[in-house]
């Protein structure tokens, strides 16, 4: 993962606008409060399978990141949300950044 990826995950985290833990983060994907969602590459395949049906009835972005619970400072979380439209914005344009590089 690179840097600017980092970056954008914990500036939302530190915003407040990045939640975190199975419960609350399927609870902002149902209600649609989410604007992307994010998932460790080290999930089960029946978490992922979960999230992967959530997102993809509310219409949501799900991105797999590696050490996800590393980057918001809580190890072992497994998923996360980001609330905001701009650091929604923020982590795409990264992703894309990576991508390119």
């Amino acid at each position: 993962m690179n840097s600017k990826l980092n970056s954008a995950i914990g500036f939302a985290m530190k915003a407040g606008r990045l939640k975190s833990g199975d419960f609350v983060t399927e609870k902002l994907l149902r209600a649609k409060s989410a604007k992307i969602a994010l998932i460790d590459t080290t999930a089960s395949d029946n978490t992922k399978d979960k999230y992967h049906d959530i997102c993809s009835r509310n219409a949501i972005e799900l991105v797999e990141v590696e050490e996800l619970g590393r980057w918001i400072g809580k190890p072992g979380r497994m998923v996360a949300a980001v609330t905001d439209d701009a650091f929604a914005q923020m982590i795409r344009r990264a992703l894309q950044q990576e991508k390119t590089d």
